[in-house]
């Protein structure tokens, strides 16, 4: 089990959160959930924009 300990940052962690980061296409963001100093989650999320309105339906 890889420990994801906020007080002390591994390597294991910091390359999650890399990965996340790449994951990301353009306009999205990355959430970490934290409990008793442990990340549990990382949410990644993607957004895609457009260009209709609401109007144009």
């Amino acid at each position: 089990m890889v420990d994801y300990s906020t007080k002390k940052i591994t390597k294991d962690l910091i390359e999650e959160v890399k990965t996340a980061l790449k994951n990301v296409r353009g306009w999205g963001s990355v959430e970490m959930i934290v409990q008793d100093h442990k990340v549990t989650q990382i949410t990644e999320r993607n957004i895609k924009k457009t260009s209709h309105s609401i109007l144009d339906l």
